[in-house]
């Protein structure tokens, strides 16, 4: 009745979009700081512009530099579905049923699934191959001594500024791509990110720092008007677009009790990008709601949605290099006061001597980093049915100088906050192990001396497999219920015994997978 009457009228439709609190950490939580020393124990570790994410507390630490950098990560993803036992697809005779009432009437099914065959989409395993390139621009800038330091960071990919894919993790599915996708991977991993912060050595042993996580947000007001409803591929868009920036603060402080002794904290608060949107649709001779002059359509949507994480550091810093005297200049006298600092990989110049003191001989450090995901809102902005944990993850690292060249490695572990999906939804995330190593040394480039750095990571997404249950909290539905009827007739619809579900993660699902990447950074003498 309503498809004959709307496609005999006249619509006139207003559309108002409108994306806000447009803020997201990227990559940055999935592979760290790809182009930087210790990726994945920053938040303890950092030596350069990453720290202006990670902890800004340690800027202070950090020398005068700027750098640049590129990263290629390749991805592998694999979701393997379980096959679906007989019977329980849905049968064209969907279009005929109605459920009947305790008092004997009927009324219109609560799920308005499609018949299997008739999906646009057959239900289909995943496999998620990418390739993704990023680019990084680093600055970290004394302003005043070391009581205020300035940090930059960004990271860019380079194949487009941001993708944003939305799918549903239940029996929704069906009606659009019909496959199961990696939570938080995906179009999480295409996101730019800029980061900025400022830090101050408060007292010799204690420093301080705050930063925003910074991008860019659209706000997008489109009206539409179609003049005839029975010929939708007419119609006049007229958007009213406004791009402005957002942030995402984060604060860090560094305690050094003892000279070889580093305690760090970070807070990181949430971040997300959200739109919110409204459509205001008018018909000609229409009789709408009491109180309204149109029928109403709201949506939500949030990409990229970071929980406010909580981190703690603890590192030892073996001695400084020794300084070594610099050898007398012709025509001078040996002065036996004026040392000759030796600067490792940092790319200083070697002969001119600095106030700041010198990098560690060594150093070692682990971190933890608590994340609230029961925080979590998906890309409806939905909570999850099955409330999603709290994880600690944790990383060791260190770093060794060896001559004028530094070697630093990782090794973390990174637990999944989903509870595995044995009920209606299908969340898929994998638990991680991952580890770094890198390369740091001082080359000279046109007689100056450049410091060049290359980078390997590796993570491994340990394989996890899950099977739908009966008793499950929020079990899967069943979408042609026992009890339904056939409209016209009323006699018991045919297939509707037991469970019949397009539900893509039905009956259950295995996942697994790994990324690797490669990458290296140039920093620019100073």
């Amino acid at each position: 009745m309503i498809r004959s009457i709307t496609s005999a009228l006249a619509v006139a439709l207003t559309a108002t979009t409108v994306a806000s609190q447009a803020v997201a950490a990227g990559p940055l939580e999935t592979i760290g700081a790809p182009t930087s020393a210790n990726a994945l124990t920053s938040r303890v570790l950092a030596r350069g512009p990453e720290a202006a994410f990670f902890n800004p507390a340690l800027l202070p630490d950090a020398p005068p530099t700027t750098e640049a950098g590129f990263f290629l990560l390749i991805t592998r993803g694999d979701i393997t579905l379980g096959d679906r036992p007989p019977g329980s697809d849905v049968p064209n005779s969907i279009y005929d049923a109605q459920l009947r009432n305790p008092d004997g009437t009927t009324r219109r099914l609560d799920f308005r699934p499609m018949p299997t065959s008739n999906l646009l989409n057959q239900r289909a395993g995943t496999q998620d191959r990418d390739a993704l390139a990023y680019a990084s621009i680093g600055v970290v800038r004394r302003l005043y001594k070391q009581y205020l330091v300035l940090g930059f960071y960004a990271l860019l990919p380079i194949r487009s500024f941001q993708e944003q894919r939305n799918f549903f993790v239940d029996e929704r599915a069906q009606y659009f791509g019909n496959q199961l996708q990696f939570e938080l991977l995906g179009d999480r991993m295409v996101n730019t990110t800029f980061a900025v912060a400022l830090a101050s050595r408060i007292t010799s042993w204690l420093s301080i720092g705050v930063g925003a996580d910074v991008t860019i947000g659209t706000v997008a007001k489109t009206s539409v008007h179609m003049p005839d409803a029975s010929d939708q591929s007419q119609v006049y868009i007229s958007p009213d677009i406004k791009v402005e920036s957002t942030f995402a603060p984060h604060f860090a402080i560094e305690a050094k009790p003892k000279p070889w002794l580093r305690l760090t904290s970070t807070l990181h608060l949430p971040s997300s990008s959200t739109t919110e949107g409204e459509n205001r649709i008018r018909f000609w001779n229409y009789t709408y709601p009491e109180g309204e002059p149109y029928i109403r359509q709201t949506y939500q949507t949030t990409l990229g949605y970071e929980p406010t994480r909580i981190g703690f550091g603890v590192a030892v810093l073996g001695p400084p290099m020794a300084l070594k005297r610099e050898p007398p200049r012709e025509g001078r006298p040996d002065d036996p006061e004026r040392p000759r600092y030796a600067t490792g990989p940092t790319g200083a110049h070697p002969e001119r001597p600095t106030a700041r003191p010198l990098p560690p001989g060594w150093e070692l450090g682990v971190r933890a980093v608590i994340t609230q995901w029961a925080q979590y809102r998906d890309r409806q902005s939905e909570r999850p049915l099955d409330p999603w944990s709290s994880t600690l993850s944790v990383g060791v690292g260190g770093a060794m100088v060896l001559g004028r060249r530094r070697v630093s490695a990782d090794l973390a572990y990174t637990p999944t906050p989903v509870p595995d999906q044995t009920g209606r939804t299908n969340y898929v995330d994998n638990a991680r192990v991952g580890t770094t190593l890198s390369l740091e040394t001082p080359v000279n480039l046109l007689g100056a001396d450049f410091g060049l750095a290359a980078f390997l990571q590796g993570q491994l997404m340990l394989s996890r497999d899950v099977q739908k249950r009966d008793d499950a909290r929020y079990p899967v539905i069943d979408e042609l219920p026992d009890n339904a009827v056939h409209r016209q007739t009323g006699a018991p619809l045919e297939g509707a015994a037991g469970l019949q579900t397009n539900n893509p993660g039905y009956p259950g699902f295995s996942s697994s997978g790994w990324f690797a990447g490669a990458g290296f950074a140039l920093r620019l003498p100073q």
